[in-house]
This record gives C-alpha cells, sequence and structure tokens, in this order.
C-alpha cells in the first residue's frame, strides 16, 4: 500500500504562493505518483507513466485533475493498470487516465482534438524513457 499523499504542510505554508507554490504542488504530487507507481508495476520494462494536459505542463493546483497516460510497448495487460489507478483515486483525485500504445495514442491524436492538444506538453513520471520516447 502506497504512503498516504500529505498535503497539508504545503497547503498551509503562508510563503508558498502562485508560481512557487504550483512548482512545489506539482514536485509532490508527482512524486507521490512515481512511489504508487513503482509499488503498483515496479520495474517493468516497455511501460512509463506519462503526465498530460496541464499536469504535463507541471501546473497542478489543488483541486486540478491528473491527466495520465500509462504508456506500453504492447506487452502489457491493461487490466493490470487498476493497480496503478485506484490509489489515486482513493487519494481524492479527479484522474483522467488512459491505457494506450505510442500508435495507439498517435492515431487517437490524430482525429481527437482534445487529445492531440493534452500530447503537447506530455513529461514522464515514472517507467521505461524508451517507451516514452516514441511518443
Amino acid at each position: 500500500m502506497p504512503r498516504p499523499l500529505d498535503r497539508r504542510e504545503l497547503l498551509n505554508d503562508p510563503t508558498l504562493t502562485g508560481r512557487s507554490f504550483v512548482a512545489a504542488y506539482t514536485t509532490l504530487v508527482d512524486e507521490w505518483i512515481a512511489e504508487v507507481y513503482d509499488e503498483a508495476v515496479g520495474d517493468r520494462r516497455g511501460l512509463a507513466l506519462v503526465a498530460t494536459g496541464g499536469h504535463g505542463r507541471a501546473e497542478l493546483a489543488p483541486q486540478s485533475d491528473l491527466d495520465l497516460l500509462l504508456l506500453h510497448d504492447g506487452s502489457f495487460d491493461a487490466d493490470a493498470a487498476q493497480q496503478l489507478w485506484y490509489p489515486i483515486w482513493d487519494a481524492g483525485f479527479k484522474l483522467g487516465h488512459s491505457v494506450r500504445t505510442s500508435a495507439e495514442t498517435l492515431a487517437l491524436a490524430r482525429d481527437d482534438l482534445a487529445t492531440a492538444t493534452s500530447l503537447l506538453s506530455p513529461r514522464l513520471l515514472a517507467g521505461d524513457p524508451a517507451v516514452f520516447a516514441t511518443l
């Protein structure tokens, strides 16, 4: 079970405002998500967790949703992704999530403007950098 995400100290710090707060909050959430990923899927090759949209731009606020893409090379069982999503939901986050290969993602982006714009600023959070590079 991943450690609970404790946001209280950050939220109660009066010295953190504006961009400095956003940067600190995004870092806190990203580090926690990387821990959840490590516990859920370990160090499997061929798998990468990617932040997209505002999360990809590192612009999280306390009520932001998390837009996450579990990118794989075709050898990953998508049902196993539930081990990653449930702790995030349990922490109270709104989660926009998908599990796709790079080819599937790019094909969808060709026909779906929302997907295409969300991929303008993808950012690797955890996993295999080689799989992320294919995106």
